[in-house]
């Protein structure tokens, strides 16, 4: 590979994720693909699933998200789930794009649209985005005179992983808004609260999910029962090897001091490309299947690392996030280590380390296509 540092986006595993979620609850995917798909590449991921049969819409963050995949050739709806703003109601038209309404002022946009039906957010717990259940008269009231056609009706679970009781409470709540509806004779055709960590709990009236970790392959939680595969590998070059002596600092304020003669390894991959400087000193790379412990504070764009007893040469390749052997790094993994969650360290991922997707087992560099930021084969 001819890059100091790369991503390989594996998309049959991804599409295996994506089936394995649709056998485990039979209801229309959202892929949630904001965030350039939690780091991923949100161009490519979102081609690859305009053509997926199980997922029914794409998730943005922003119009300017949506326009991008537009621009991309992405033909499934999107939705946009931050709303809208008025400065943004040339773009939704334009490109096609649905909101996420959460309060009467983008309700009031509504009538400016082009798009056929809205998605009406309702706050049950979360306290950031979304109607409280109390304005539902009012809602009702305000779509049936300017005749808004409302396509779906959601909200958020904030803790589905960490608080079952919150997360059972707004599921009560939601159905009961969803039976408000019903009783004044709504048709909705999509009712979705459900997230990544929400599909273990009973929602049978809901008819979609939104899903995102799960579709790049972490898990919620450690005994999540639907078991993806991470679908992404990130990959460095060792670029200079040398040896320290006993006593010799290693990098800025030489928080690392050689316990005996060493051999070391810079990689070229540092907090610029996406890697936490809380792994300093405590984090570690596989290079030819063995750990290579970070020593002293990561930098900018490299990483020193302990070569000691590890067979390498200048150029090889480290796996910063990935499998090898039996051993594995997982953003989680990355994330336990920094007290965050694996959703930060996927974003992290800069855009200077290039993607690579792979298609099938095709590793055939003659085919490579430039996208943007990615590769295909």
């Amino acid at each position: 590979m001819d890059y100091r540092s790369w991503a390989e986006i594996d998309l049959e595993k991804l599409d295996k994720n994506v089936q394995k979620v649709f056998s485990y609850t039979g209801k229309n995917i959202f892929a949630v693909v904001k965030a350039d798909a939690y780091g991923h590449g949100a161009v490519e991921i979102s081609r690859y699933l305009d053509k997926n049969p199980y997922v029914t819409k794409l998730c943005v963050a922003t119009a300017e998200e949506g326009r991008e995949l537009r621009e991309a050739g992405v033909s499934k709806d999107i939705l946009v789930l931050g709303g809208i703003l008025p400065e943004e109601i040339s773009y939704f038209n334009r490109y096609n794009l649905k909101p996420v309404i959460s309060d009467f002022k983008q309700l009031s946009l509504v009538s400016e649209l082009n798009c056929k039906g809205v998605h009406i957010k309702f706050d049950t717990g979360m306290h950031r985005l979304g109607f409280y259940r109390e304005t539902l008269p009012k809602i009702i009231k305000f779509v049936k005179e300017k005749g808004i056609y409302i396509e779906g009706i959601m909200s958020h679970f904030p803790s589905a992983d960490v608080d079952r009781k919150l997360t059972e409470n707004q599921i009560k709540e939601f159905k009961e808004i969803y039976s408000f509806f019903l009783e004044r004779g709504f048709k909705i055709p999509f009712i979705h609260i459900q997230n990544s960590a929400g599909l273990v709990y009973k929602c049978d009236f809901c008819n979609a999910v939104r899903v995102g970790l799960l579709l790049y392959g972490e898990k919620p939680t450690d005994n999540f029962p639907i078991p993806v595969e991470t679908i992404m590998s990130v990959k460095a070059k060792v670029v200079l090897k040398k040896k320290i002596k006993k006593g010799d600092k290693v990098s800025y304020c030489g928080t690392f001091e050689a316990p005996k003669n060493m051999d070391i390894g810079v990689v070229s991959f540092g907090y610029a490309d996406g890697l936490p400087r809380d792994l300093s000193n405590k984090g570690y790379f596989l290079i030819n299947g063995k750990k290579a412990k970070i020593l002293g504070n990561v930098t900018m764009d490299m990483t020193i690392v302990d070569l000691t007893d590890i067979n390498v040469k200048e150029g090889d390749p480290v796996l910063i996030i990935g499998k090898d052997g039996y051993r594995e790094i997982k953003f989680s993994d990355v994330a336990r280590a920094c007290n965050t969650i694996p959703y930060e360290i996927m974003c992290r991922i800069s855009k200077r380390v290039k993607r690579f997707v792979k298609k099938g087992n095709s590793e055939n560099e003659e085919n490579t296509v430039f996208k943007g930021n990615s590769i295909s084969v």
